[in-house]
């Protein structure tokens, strides 16, 4: 999610947030360009693109059936699963199916992970994100149950957080406008967002959040399945926003470009552990490494307090390379 692992930021203190994050927003942002954002941010073309990484096609197969627990667990909770068959209705005091849970859900569990395959098929076109590691990110964030948490701050299929919002903010200057245009209309946002006052850049954050949220009380399961969507489409800025902002992190730390260090999948790696961790994080393994040659450097170099960071490639892989 972008980010839960933002809070460790704070560790690192306000000198490298400042670096990092608002020092760090270029005069001249990165554009996406035919290639797409994350191929311009990574700095050429690269020779190969493995096959986790292609590109959205037309009718191009997203399908999975994995055992999600979590949203096992949400399906029989919200009654959109009957799980009365089952000892306690399907699930343990702690909101998990049990076994009984598990099997009763199986069907509606595989149809509710693929529920959004189109959706996230338009939003990779547009974006000229790979459309496998955007369905992975959602199963690993939310394991596709698109409700909102607002007591852990993490909202829609890709849980995104306040620090989430600010990063597409940031980076992302058309969304930027079409989210303060909502608020303020056209007159009032001539502005960047980082030259916001920092109330005006909170309530702008809400709104991004709002737009995303899926809850409903009068729906079905208590979700709204089409607002649900709307999360792919944010979600594929952020990590458009990532790939702009982890270009910038390696620049800043080393001087160099992503391409004269490591592989466009390494790139990747980078970039959604950005995603996930935070800038602070990738910022400070970089800069503990040097002159990173591979993703897996810098993972060996997270602090105590980011190594989720590692943990979440793993967990996507996981999800596109069972």
């Amino acid at each position: 999610m972008a980010s839960r692992a933002w809070s460790t930021i704070k560790r690192f203190g306000l000198i490298t947030i400042i670096m990092v994050c608002t020092a760090g927003y270029p005069s001249h942002p990165v554009k996406a360009e035919s290639s797409g954002t994350c191929q311009s941010a990574y700095g050429q073309s690269p020779a190969s693109i493995p096959e986790w990484l292609q590109p959205a096609q037309e009718g191009m197969d997203l399908s999975t059936s994995y055992r999600y627990d979590l949203l096992s667990g949400s399906l029989l909770s919200t009654k959109l699963v009957d799980g009365s068959s089952c000892p306690s209705g399907g699930l343990n005091p702690d909101g998990s199916p049990n076994a009984c849970g598990v099997e009763v859900s199986r069907n509606q569990t595989i149809a509710w992970q693929n529920r959004y395959d189109a959706v996230i098929l338009t939003a990779a076109q547009a974006n000229d994100l790979p459309p496998k590691v955007l369905k992975a990110v959602i199963g690993v964030e939310s394991q596709f149950w698109p409700a909102a948490n607002w007591i852990r701050g993490e909202i829609g299929l890709g849980q995104m957080t306040e620090f989430g919002a600010d990063l597409v903010l940031s980076w992302r200057t058309a969304y930027f406008q079409g989210i303060c245009r909502q608020a303020f209309g056209s007159a009032g946002c001539s502005t960047g967002y980082r030259f916001l006052d920092l109330s005006t850049q909170r309530l702008l954050r809400g709104l991004v959040l709002k737009e995303i949220d899926a809850t409903c009380a009068t729906c079905s399961g208590g979700v709204d399945i089409e607002k649900g969507g709307q999360a792919v489409e944010v979600l594929a800025e952020t990590l458009n926003a990532s790939c702009s902002q982890s270009a910038h992190v390696v620049r800043l730390a080393t001087g160099l470009t992503p391409s004269s260090l490591m592989s466009y999948e390494d790139f990747w790696r980078l970039a959604l552990a950005n995603y996930h961790a935070g800038a602070g994080c990738t910022y400070q393994a970089i800069r503990r490494v040097g002159t990173p040659s591979s993703w897996n450097s810098i993972a060996a170099n997270f602090s105590i307090g980011c190594s989720s960071g590692s943990e979440y490639i793993r967990r996507i892989e996981e999800q596109i390379k069972p």
